[in-house]
């Protein structure tokens, strides 16, 4: 029986060394079909220059270079290029575990009503040493666990966090990802626009939660998140309400939850006061 194409995807920008390093982990795969989608973004030449060996050596990487910087028009770009029945989003100064795609195209596979497949993502400093989990990687659970998709997602929802993971970490179906990555009833998200995705895919099924550690987050200085600026943060109060058209959040209880814990991470920041008196006026309406 063959084997599904899996499209690793990677919006690359401007870091040629840990984007060989991303490249090298997915080449490594006990997986055997997969493809490499490049969509370049690079103000410079030396992404292109990096990947003239890999082009000649291994005609399963695609790299397209950008005329103009697209940001996150390069993630939509990437994803329409991709020929495989599944996806894997792949961060420039990210890596997979060699047994990564194999461990988590199992379970769609072998179980049903499977949309996101996530696990423990172990986080590495700059050099790409091993250092302590930030909260939002901290393990979730120490067992692999299927669980309905609002429950998986409400965990992330409820803390403020995404613990599902960044898009390096999450494999899903193409074909289950109706939106374009990163919108969301119709909006684009930027900070959060993997969260977004998850919350479309997990509204449609279930997801699997994986202890063992399959991917590798790279902590640095030059992060794209890092540079949307804070006020990008109040997407979270957004994705909160909007989620609660979709089954999540479904009791008031959760819902104050959520708006509780957002609460805590703005207070003392008066660029979110609108933020803080909306929250304030949404807890009196549950309230009366």
């Amino acid at each position: 029986m063959e084997c599904p194409l899996v499209s690793v995807v990677i919006p690359a920008y401007n870091r040629p060394h840990t984007l060989k390093i991303a490249i090298d982990s997915v080449l490594e795969q006990t997986y055997p079909n997969i493809e490499i989608i490049i969509c370049d973004d690079s103000t410079t030449n030396e992404v292109q220059e990096m990947l003239d060996s890999y082009l000649d050596s291994f005609p399963k990487i695609k790299y397209y270079k950008n005329d103009k910087n697209l940001f996150l028009g390069n993630w939509h770009k990437c994803f329409d290029l991709a020929s495989g029945e599944y996806i894997n989003y792949l961060m420039d100064d990210d890596m997979f575990h060699k047994e990564k795609i194999a461990r988590m195209i199992y379970f769609f596979e072998n179980f049903e009503n499977i949309t996101l497949v996530t696990s423990y993502r172990q986080t590495i400093n700059e050099s790409g040493g091993i250092i302590p989990p930030i909260y939002a990687t901290e393990r979730l659970y120490e067992e692999t666990r299927i669980m309905d998709g609002r429950m998986l997602a409400n965990v992330a929802l409820t803390r403020c966090l995404n613990v599902i993971g960044e898009p390096t970490t999450v494999f899903f179906k193409k074909t289950d990802l109706i939106e374009r990555f990163g919108v969301y009833k119709g909006k684009q998200y930027s900070l959060l626009n993997d969260l977004a995705s998850w919350l479309g895919l997990l509204s449609k099924g279930r997801g699997v939660y994986i202890p063992e550690e399959l991917s590798y987050f790279r902590i640095h200085p030059n992060q794209n998140n890092q540079t949307l600026g804070q006020n990008a943060f109040t997407e979270w109060l957004e994705i909160m309400i909007a989620s609660r058209d979709d089954g999540f959040l479904d009791t008031d209880d959760l819902f104050k939850t959520a708006l509780h814990s957002y609460h805590e991470r703005i207070k003392g920041r008066p660029q979110f006061d609108a933020d803080i008196k909306r929250i304030e006026m949404i807890l009196k309406t549950l309230e009366s």
